[in-house]
């Protein structure tokens, strides 16, 4: 059986782009975050807190803050803690983040 060189080539680069895409996802590595949130609200509340992700035996400070509005009385603090997965740098965490 013979095979088109059309069809070898094609061949030939996906699998080479399998493979590239798998070895890119095996040099990611982890780091860990740590952080505390205090939350207080009278029907308009807010939030803030601080805490520590670590990458390479390194710990870079973060900060939290936001607002919320509703039927709220109270003040809680929470503690978090997790584990951050396929980064390269510690800036790949960097952004403002939300909950949905």
């Amino acid at each position: 059986m013979k095979i088109s060189s059309g069809f070898r080539s094609i061949a030939v680069a996906a699998i080479a782009t399998v493979g590239v895409s798998l070895a890119s996802a095996a040099h990611a590595d982890s780091g860990t975050i740590r952080f505390s949130v205090y939350k207080a609200a009278f029907f308009v509340g807010g939030s803030g807190g601080e805490g520590t992700f670590t990458f390479h035996g390194k710990s870079y400070p973060i900060s939290i803050g936001g607002v919320s509005g509703g039927l709220a009385f109270g003040v809680s603090k929470t503690y978090f803690r997790g584990t951050v997965r396929h980064i390269r740098r510690a800036r790949d965490v960097t952004g403002v983040y939300g909950a949905a």
